[in-house]
Order: C-alpha cells, then structure tokens, then sequence
C-alpha cells in the first residue's frame, strides 16, 4: 500500500479520473509534494480504497486517475461506541483523533451538568465539522477506510431520553467503581463507552445513567483526565476483545 493516503469527499470509481481542489489539492500538491506519475491512495470514507495515479496539475487542482479497489481489513471486529464528554482547548481534537486510530466506529460528544465548554447550535455545527476532519485526517495517517461518524453534540440528559434503551453494552468510566474493565465479561454486541467531562458526572446523571443500563467500571487506582481516561479504556477494550 503506498504510503500516500488521501480521504476524498465524494463517490470514488475505478476507471475515472477526478479534478482535486481546495484542500485536498493543496494536500496533494504542496503537503505531499507529489508530481506527475506519482501514486497515492484514495478512499472515500465508506470502506475500500482505490489505487490512484496523478496525472497533472493546474491552478489550485490536481487531475487523478483512479485504478483498483481493494478492501484491506483495518477495522476493528469489536464496534465501540464513544460517549465523549466535550473538553476545553484541543484535548476533545485529540480524542477523536487517538480514538479514530484505536477504532471507535462512532463518537458522540455529549455536555454534562461540569462541562466546561458550552455551545449554541452555530458552534456546535462548526465543532462537528472540525472533528470530522480530524477523523478523516486520522484515517489517511492509521490505514482505515471507514470514517467514523461523529455527531452533533448534545447535552447529555437529551442523548439519553432518546437512546433509553438498547441491545449495546454500556459502559460509564467512574473512577474507584468496584467493577474492573479487565474483568468484564465479552460483549455480545457493540460497547457503548461514556466518559464523562473535568469536573465529572453529576449524581444525577450517575443515576439517569445506571437507570438506562450503563455499568460503572473502572480502569485503576488513579484519576484520570477525561482524555486520558477515554483512550485508556479503549485501548483496554481493543486489546481484549478487538484487534490490539
């Protein structure tokens, strides 16, 4: 596989050849520095990826031509669901980020009563955007050619009343919980994995949480940072029932 790997938005088939523009052709053409002839990895986000060569360039765009398809296993046999408490600065970018190279087919940030950040529909719109690419980027880095879904943040109680019930296995990372995640029994279907924000759930969102089937678990004697937390508990559920 050739080292160069490009996510494209938009549908991708063998025998065509495509006009890249904006940042992808920036990409292409100032990142990768690649010329005529050079070969490169496409992928659209939706599984498989494409062997492509480029052809030429002109002002701000890039012409391919797309070759094969071929489908490498990368992702993951177990589907790991995220429930991530949004975090301040660039801590929440790096979740998603290290969560999309572990292999969460899925991450819904979520706002809690000690959530720090707070955000009205405009900036919620543009965070999701910002992750998505930031999904996208990890995926062109780490081999994958599913693009995790990332949804609109919500506030947590909201997420809850629409999902009350469910066939997942749930998880609520709280610190010094008497049940261990390395003790836990093999999930029968998808985890559903709820780290919760700085300042931690509230004793009502514990209860709400448990009332809706969410297990407390814990990951060690320590307090985690709600980043540090999250990836910890994957890369935990990875190496014991996925692909690490």
């Amino acid at each position: 596989m050739p080292a160069n790997r490009l996510f494209i938005d938009g549908d991708i088939r063998s025998g065509e050849r495509l006009w890249l523009s904006g940042d992808a052709a920036h990409y292409v053409g100032r990142v990768l520095r690649l010329r005529p002839d050079s070969k490169l990895t496409v992928f659209d986000g939706r599984g498989g990826e494409y062997a492509a060569t480029v052809v030429a360039f002109r002002k701000r765009q890039v012409l391919i031509s797309i070759g094969d398809k071929s489908e490498p296993v990368a992702e993951s046999p177990l589907g790991i669901h995220l429930l991530q408490s949004v975090s301040r600065g660039d801590r929440m970018d790096l979740v998603v980020q290290k969560a999309t190279e572990l292999g969460v087919w899925r991450i819904s940030p979520v706002l809690s009563e000690f959530s720090v950040v707070r955000l009205d529909t405009d900036r919620a719109q543009k965070k999701m955007a910002h992750w998505a690419r930031v999904a996208q980027s990890a995926c062109e880095q780490c081999g994958r050619n599913k693009v995790p879904q990332i949804d609109e943040p919500v506030e947590f109680r909201n997420w809850l009343g629409d999902n009350l019930s469910s066939d997942a296995t749930r998880l609520l990372l709280k610190p010094l919980a008497t049940e261990s995640l390395a003790r836990l029994a093999r999930p029968a279907s998808e985890v559903q994995l709820l780290i919760g924000p700085e300042g931690g759930f509230s004793d009502n969102e514990i209860s709400a949480a448990t009332g809706a089937g969410f297990v407390a678990v814990s990951i060690g004697p320590r307090i985690l940072r709600t980043e540090t937390a999250a990836l910890a508990a994957i890369s935990i559920l990875q190496s014991r029932f996925g692909d690490l």
